[in-house]
């Protein structure tokens, strides 16, 4: 299995248990889950995108200086270019993803997210950096086809409407989060992951400040994106908003965001993403409790679509053991699999099977940006 390569300064330290990583990423899916339902509820009335610019221009520096007080990295001038790649994937999966809620199901924008997953490993295996195995293959489409089912049953999309718009802009935020997973794995060697996130973040806040002042001063966009908002409020921020803005920027933006970088590290780019399927649920089951208390809001409450959860964690067993058992079968290759060949001398070279992974990058490389030509087939 691709096993992401440390940064300079990680190169030395032990592998964390497999069971952090696991609930590290649990944790973030978890975060992410929740904060779908609590956005939904903090951006009534209230402009998306200027949600979406403050979220982004607060957690930006905090997450640079968590970056840099952690690390004491600064990015080569010669990379910043590819933070700026990473940015823009982290701005389109952001931007696409709150404005999405704004019109549509906040549950069903969480449903859209198992699609990351298969997006990533599309991805993953059409640049060999990871094996389509069967168990793999049939868990993603299990756990998409639980997600369809949620979006899907019952639904009715209207050619030109608000609920066909809001998903396509989910399906542009789940390519986003997929190509941010993706372009960030081969920057590990050169870099912590707390930088990478940091330094990506803030790149992507710049975009969403031009995002904000484009759509502010454009009349049809938007009326469009913010059709129930009071005249005179695009620069307006709600009392109601001060607590989604809170949770997405300490939990959802710093924290998940933190997470699932580290996470990115030690397993498969598409296990990063496999526990998506836990958002839908933590969505609807948040959506059903608080509907019960009376905070309903715009929220709406599940129907007989919520069933296409257990499509979702059947999908998510098959994928967790076919990562587990890969991981077994790496370590005993490099252990057992090597070859011993006499030179001419009498000495002896050892020659391990490679692993699959994403381009590996050494020193000298580094210093004439070998890291842009191969990358840049991405």
């Amino acid at each position: 299995t691709m096993a992401a390569r440390p940064g300079k300064k990680d190169e030395m330290a032990p592998s964390p248990s497999p069971y952090l990583v696991h609930g590290a990423l649990i944790l973030a899916q978890l975060i992410f889950g929740g904060g779908a339902i609590v956005g939904k509820l903090g951006i009534d009335k209230f402009n998306p995108i200027l949600f979406a610019f403050i979220r982004e221009g607060c957690a930006g520096p905090i997450l640079g200086v968590i970056a840099f007080w952690k690390d004491r990295v600064l990015p080569n001038p010669r990379h910043i270019w590819w933070f700026a790649v990473t940015g823009l994937f982290i701005f389109a999966n952001q931007l696409c993803f709150i404005v999405g809620i704004k019109l549509s199901n906040a549950v069903v924008g969480s449903a859209w997210q198992p699609s990351q997953a298969v997006m990533v490993t599309a991805i993953a295996v059409a640049l060999g950096w990871e094996k389509a195995t069967f168990f793999k293959i049939i868990g993603i489409l299990l756990a998409f086809g639980g997600a369809c089912f949620i979006v899907f049953y019952g639904a009715h999309i209207e050619a030109g409407g608000a609920e066909l718009a809001g998903n396509i802009l989910y399906f542009l935020n789940c390519l986003g989060t997929a190509l941010y997973v993706i372009c960030a794995k081969p920057i590990f060697k050169h870099y912590p992951a707390t930088s990478i996130t940091g330094w990506s973040y803030i790149m992507g806040s710049l975009m969403m400040m031009v995002a904000c002042l484009v759509a502010n001063n454009s009349p049809p966009i938007y009326h469009f994106i913010c059709d129930d908002c009071p005249p005179g409020s695009k620069w307006h921020v709600p009392t109601n908003a001060i607590f989604a803005l809170v949770y997405w920027i300490l939990l959802t933006s710093v924290g998940s965001y933190l997470l699932m970088t580290w996470g990115n590290k030690y397993a498969d780019a598409s296990l990063v993403l496999a526990y998506t399927p836990l958002q839908p649920a933590t969505s609807a089951i948040l959506s059903f409790l608080l509907i019960s208390a009376g905070f309903k809001g715009k929220l709406q409450m599940p129907g007989l679509n919520i069933l296409g959860v257990i499509g979702i964690f059947i999908g998510l067993a098959f994928v967790v053991y076919d990562n587990r058992k890969q991981e077994q079968e790496a370590r005993t290759k490099y252990l057992q699999v090597q070859s011993v060949v006499s030179d001419e001398k009498g000495k002896s070279e050892v020659h391990v099977v490679e692993s699959l992974g994403p381009p590996d990058f050494d020193a000298e490389e580094d210093d004439e940006l070998a890291l842009g030509p191969r990358a840049s087939e991405l």
